[in-house]
């Protein structure tokens, strides 16, 4: 409150105390962090709770149009048509974890969409630009993911979700590969230092995250061309 009457009397144009908060609320309602947050709760088995339903419905609802997703009230993103790889990997990875025999022929549908929508860009390149590198951090193997993207956490969500036969998977499973080590593990190349309560790893370490996602993802996708 006083933040408001100090910005107002700066001549600031602000809607009222109330308004702002509910406009900011509204804005700030994100695909990344819901997807991220219905994923950890279905995983913590609050898959049948009625909020974590409505969640799921909300991502569907807002799914754009070429298959992805974007924040739909957030500034940044409400002139956007393209969909965002950070605000589609999380409602998909949500969707991952609805146990199959769960799924709706609505939620089918959005997963096919959304999986479509990585695998036309091959899981990071540019579709309508000779399929250059959209984002070379993207080729970063890094953990935890929070919001972010990479081809790991891309591989591991479609082929969790099925798609393991489908030949765009190839450029960012030969990325995969030409980073494994001689000793068999793979590196932790990005982590967000610092800014947790405890770094989990060490960068530029032999990690045994990357190595079990990296692992899990080569055997379905083994386990797929058998």
């Amino acid at each position: 409150m006083k933040e408001h009457a100090l910005l107002s009397m700066k001549g600031k144009k602000l809607p009222s105390p109330n308004q702002g908060a509910s406009s900011l609320v509204f804005e700030h309602q994100y695909s990344c962090l819901t997807g991220n947050m219905v994923a950890a709760l279905i995983r913590m088995g609050y898959a049948q709770d009625q909020r974590v339903k409505r969640a799921l419905e909300w991502l569907i609802k807002i799914q754009n149009n070429d298959g992805g997703w974007l924040c739909p009230y957030w500034k940044a993103h409400i002139n956007d048509k393209h969909g965002c790889f950070y605000g589609t990997i999380c409602p998909l990875e949500a969707l991952s974890e609805v146990k199959k025999e769960n799924l709706t022929k609505e939620m089918k549908r959005v997963i096919e969409k959304g999986a479509e929508f990585l695998l036309k860009h091959r899981l990071f390149r540019a579709d309508h630009h000779g399929f250059k590198i959209i984002n070379k951090s993207w080729l970063k193997l890094s953990f935890p993911w929070f919001y972010g993207y990479n081809i790991l956490r891309g591989l591991d969500v479609l082929t969790l979700l099925g798609y393991v036969k489908d030949e765009r998977l190839k450029d960012a499973v030969d990325v995969l590969l030409q980073k494994r080590q001689s000793d068999s593990a793979w590196i932790l190349e990005s982590t967000p230092v610092g800014r947790m309560q405890a770094n989990i790893e060490l960068k530029d370490k032999p990690s045994k995250w990357i190595t079990m996602i990296a692992l899990r993802v080569l055997r379905r996708l083994s386990s797929g061309n058998t």
